[in-house]
């Protein structure tokens, strides 16, 4: 094995001189067709565009899972909204979605122990998304769905009272045998 000598190619570090027009031009952002375009700046994408709620087209908007859970007594059913949504009309999908789960979510053993708790979990996760969104206005021509009462003032949510008594009951007769 030999050693490298002293001034041997491995010693050779490249200089980099940028060209003239790189140097000289002043870049403030405006270019025209005279001026040419950096090469640090081709093939830049351009930032994503803001989301706009689905419903009303209004900004700020967040993209949150909103469920509803129909139990049927042998087999379940599901509803996703998984589209961009703004402060207002989250929250009403949330809520109306929510009712419709609480009513209707609870006719089967594996929704009423699995499915629909879960479901009312992730659509409190969506809607604390939604409250932390800024209150926007839709552009004109458009409006936004009513937020409606909140679940726990619609007397659809009370139904859920009757599968939870049940199993409650349920529980109760088990556990004292």
């Amino acid at each position: 094995m030999t050693t490298p000598s002293a001034g041997s190619d491995d010693d050779f570090v490249p200089q980099y001189t940028p060209p003239a027009w790189y140097t000289t031009q002043p870049w403030n952002g405006i270019a025209d067709a005279n001026t040419p375009i950096p090469w640090h700046s081709l093939g830049a994408a351009p930032a994503p565009p803001e989301p706009a709620c689905h419903v009303c087209q209004a900004h700020p908007a967040t993209r949150a899972e909103i469920r509803s859970h129909t139990g049927l007594i042998l087999w379940a059913r599901t509803s996703t909204i998984t589209t961009p949504l703004c402060r207002q009309c989250g929250i009403s999908l949330v809520r109306t979605m929510t009712t419709r789960t609480l009513w209707q979510g609870w006719w089967g053993i594996l929704s009423l122990l699995i499915h629909t708790p879960a479901t009312l979990l992730q659509n409190w996760g969506a809607h604390r998304r939604f409250k932390a969104l800024s209150v926007s206005a839709p552009p004109p021509g458009r409006t936004s769905l009513a937020p409606g009462k909140p679940v726990l003032l619609r007397p659809q949510a009370y139904v859920a009272l009757i599968p939870a008594a049940w199993a409650t009951t349920l529980i109760v007769h088990l556990a004292t045998g």
